[in-house]
């Protein structure tokens, strides 16, 4: 065999394996792609409570592994208010065709604004929760999630996600 066959044969088989991973690999991202969702629940902050909800939007890119970013309104009482713009990344677990667990791990900027001022810090953030998937476009989740901050804030909060 010639050295120019021995190139040719190598070429046309590492293309043909080539073709054969990207048939695997769109096998495997099946479910993939960009979702966005929204979530409400309690936010706590230690001696005081309320209603929030947050509203986010995420690529799969991987079976396991998605980023997602967030805007969340977690404290909206008597002149003051929390909001959270975030960046995390998230883990999922699955344990059944259409049951995952969750994990959370980012960063968050939190703003607190109060009638006194206000303050903005980048803090970390992460929680865990699971998710069910209904259809293959729609899923519930149920999460907890905490921001780090100067006093701890913890959400807990059910969702609906949609993917495209």
């Amino acid at each position: 065999m010639t050295n120019t066959t021995k190139k040719w044969l190598v070429a046309v088989l590492g293309a043909a394996a080539m073709a054969a991973s990207a048939g695997a690999f769109a096998q495997q991202t099946t479910g993939g792609g960009f979702y966005v969702g929204a979530d409400v629940g309690n936010a706590d902050f230690g001696s005081d409570d309320d209603t929030a909800f947050k509203l986010f939007a995420g690529y799969k890119f991987h079976p396991n592994v998605a980023v997602e970013g967030g805007w969340a309104q977690l404290y909206d009482k008597g002149g003051s208010e929390v909001t959270s713009l975030e960046v995390v990344a998230v883990g999922m677990l699955p344990l059944a065709p259409q049951f995952s667990l969750l994990g959370k791990l980012g960063f968050a900027s939190v703003d607190v604004d109060t009638p006194l001022g206000g303050d903005t810090k980048t803090e970390l953030t992460y929680g865990i929760g699971a998710q069910y998937d209904v259809t293959p476009m729609i899923g519930a989740r149920v999460q907890w999630q905490r921001y780090d901050t100067d006093q701890e804030i913890d959400l807990l909060s059910i969702g609906v996600v949609v993917r495209f």
